[in-house]
């Protein structure tokens, strides 16, 4: 009996001497079938991933009773651009006697519609046996339809490193594993509107004040105002209506005789770097009328250029100007202004960006933090300078009249019944996404399930004029993308 005892302890305490340590094997985080502007590698960030380690060796030690784990240096990263699938597999050589741990993360587009998923896997091995294998697997859902229908950011750091604890948990056990959907972006849009709205730093890292004691109007609007095609709208302060709108294809009037062609011809040069006879490349010309309830009206004549596509000097690694277009702007009398739309592309590189082939898409960078797609136009209107940008990624526009900040728009539709951004509309399954009103000459503002709001923020005390001038350099800049 005491030699069965002994042989017992002798056991344990070899199980305990060996049971003391645990290593990390395999660590994988991967993308498929979307893309880093979405779905950055938070993995990159020291601060992020020290982090992430920190807490997941927490929980592993809790679970499987040891004093310490190993972890690989870095995360395995890659982006699936085809039908390829995640390969959930340990390694064959095991560490003896210490458990060995894989960790699967992905990130994947449904293989229909427009619905994302986080699946993430755990698997224990020790002695050649598997201790644990789960997966868990939520469906992550952008909280408004504009994260469907443009190129924005849907996660923070933050957000990121919160999700990824939560599914290492639930497979661990520790959390009961749910098919709960996660709502993300709403941190990521207030942290963005915030610092435009209030702070922003300057190259002598000092604070100032972009808008003064901000102001939030509603810009309600229906119709495909995003595509440059018809729509009617209003601008509103709490139940006030400021001003009523419209926007509408084609021109009623005869134009004036062009008198900004070399002022034009010198700002593509300036933006774009391209020595260009101003209407020498002209390829093809589209006209739209803006009108006002008071009477007012504005006519737009754009200008397509041949020039596709070009790559712009500067410290950004990657960035390119595509489609540049010009406009002429015009009372019913005589020319008010004109502006130089441009696209600008920019890959937020890091140290370790990777640019590689493949056949579904090109030359593809990996290790970015996505791609800025920044819709621009600059110019002249009412004998004041107008200027205008939209960051996709960011989802805010901010008009400006020479280095003074007029107004800041959220593209963000805040009306709770209406499903769509731009006239895109997304399907309650996510499936796929739908347009109307393209042809409707002037869609109506009574049917609240269909008028989307978005905020449009001025300093305190703005005037009407300036409001109207704002919003007339706003439906520039939308005739501008909707014809990129």
């Amino acid at each position: 009996m005491k030699t069965i005892f002994m042989l017992a302890m002798a056991c344990l305490v070899s199980f305990s001497a060996t049971a003391q340590h645990a290593s990390v094997v395999v660590f994988k985080h991967e993308l498929r079938w979307t893309d880093e502007t979405r779905f950055p590698n938070y993995f990159l960030i020291a601060a992020v991933r020290d982090s992430i380690f920190s807490e997941t060796k927490s929980e592993l030690e809790n679970y499987l009773k040891v004093t310490d784990i190993a972890f690989p240096e870095k995360v395995a990263y890659k982006i699936f651009t085809g039908f390829g699938k995640q390969k959930v597999e340990m390694p064959s050589n095991s560490n003896g006697n210490e458990p060995s741990i894989g960790i699967f993360s992905f990130i994947t587009r449904a293989t229909s519609g427009f619905a994302m998923f986080w699946n993430f896997n755990v698997i224990i091995k020790q002695n050649n046996k598997t201790i644990l294998e789960k997966e868990v697997s939520h469906e992550l859902e952008y909280f408004n339809v504009s994260g469907y229908a443009s190129a924005k950011q849907w996660l923070t750091a933050g957000e990121f490193q919160e999700i990824y604890i939560r599914l290492l948990r639930e497979a661990l056990g520790v959390l009961p594993a749910t098919d709960e959907k996660i709502i993300i972006g709403q941190q990521q849009v207030e942290e963005e509107e915030a610092r435009l709205l209030l702070l922003q730093e300057d190259k002598q890292n000092e604070s100032r004040s972009l808008l003064l004691q901000p102001e939030r109007d509603m810009l309600k609007i229906n119709g495909a105002w995003l595509s440059s095609g018809n729509f009617a709208a209003m601008l509103m302060q709490d139940n006030d209506t400021i001003f009523k709108f419209h926007f509408r294809d084609g021109v009623s009037w005869a134009l004036a005789k062009p008198s900004f062609g070399a002022v034009l011809s010198s700002l593509f040069t300036e933006v774009t770097g391209i020595g260009i006879a101003y209407d020498q490349k002209v390829l093809n010309q589209k006209k739209g009328t803006l009108a006002f309830e008071d009477g007012q009206k504005i006519g737009i004549k754009l200008k397509w250029i041949e020039i596709a596509t070009q790559t712009t000097f500067g410290d950004v690694q990657s960035s390119r100007i595509t489609a540049p277009l010009v406009a002429e702007l015009y009372d019913e009398k005589q020319q008010v202004g004109y502006f130089l739309y441009t696209r600008l592309e920019e890959t937020r590189t890091t140290n370790e960006t990777k640019e590689s082939f493949n056949g579904f898409y090109g030359n593809q960078k990996v290790n970015t933090w996505g791609m800025d797609r920044i819709h621009r136009i600059e110019g002249s209107l009412f004998g004041k300078p107008a200027f205008a940008e939209y960051n996709e990624s960011k989802g805010i526009i901010q008009i400006k009249t020479g280095n003074e900040l007029m107004g800041v728009m959220v593209v963000i539709n805040c009306n709770p019944l209406c499903r769509s951004t731009g006239n895109e509309s997304l399907s309650k399954n996510k499936l796929f996404m739908t347009s109307t009103n393209q042809n409707v000459i002037r869609p109506s503002l009574k049917n609240e399930k269909s008028v989307e709001w978005y905020p449009v923020y001025f300093s305190a005390n703005t005037n009407t004029t300036s409001r109207k001038l704002c919003i007339e350099t706003l439906v520039c800049l939308f005739f501008g993308i909707g014809n990129m």
